[in-house]
């Protein structure tokens, strides 16, 4: 049986010049692209005020991360939650007051017995084998 090499370290980006990684460089090269085109097309005071938020916005792209995520995809995840459809889930949970329904039934006298849990003898059969696995375990550590 042949062993073969386990990549390791396989989320972290390779960086190809300098401290850049591939997609930091591209997107830098991209960001300088778009600024070289609005020089020839823009009068020099509108490039001016065009590429400093157009490079700021793609240095942010590049290098921002939060929690270790980069910022673009942070921003569609937001996007993503905001815009999709949400599951909302209640649980109702024992008041500590009493509801107009009690209140009303204890005025006119009728009494309201309170529901009982007994457990069904299978449900006791499987709690002692529970309790058999359980010591099993213990047993073995």
């Amino acid at each position: 049986m042949e062993n073969y090499p386990v990549p390791q370290f396989i989320e972290e980006e390779g960086k190809i010049v300098f401290f850049l990684t591939f997609r930091q460089f591209f997107l830098l090269v991209g960001g300088g692209a778009v600024c070289f085109i609005l020089f020839f097309a823009l009068p020099l005071i509108f490039f001016i005020i065009c590429a400093i938020p157009v490079m700021s916005l793609v240095a942010t792209i590049a290098f921002v991360k939060i929690n270790d995520i980069p910022i673009i995809k942070v921003v569609l995840n937001y996007l993503g939650f905001i815009t999709g459809a949400k599951n909302y889930t209640w649980k109702k949970e024992n008041l500590s007051y009493q509801s107009k329904n009690q209140a009303a039934e204890e005025v006119k006298g009728i009494q309201v017995p309170e529901p009982v849990y007994k457990p069904t003898p299978d449900l006791r059969e499987q709690r002692s084998r529970l309790g058999e696995v359980k010591k099993i375990i213990e047993m073995k550590k």
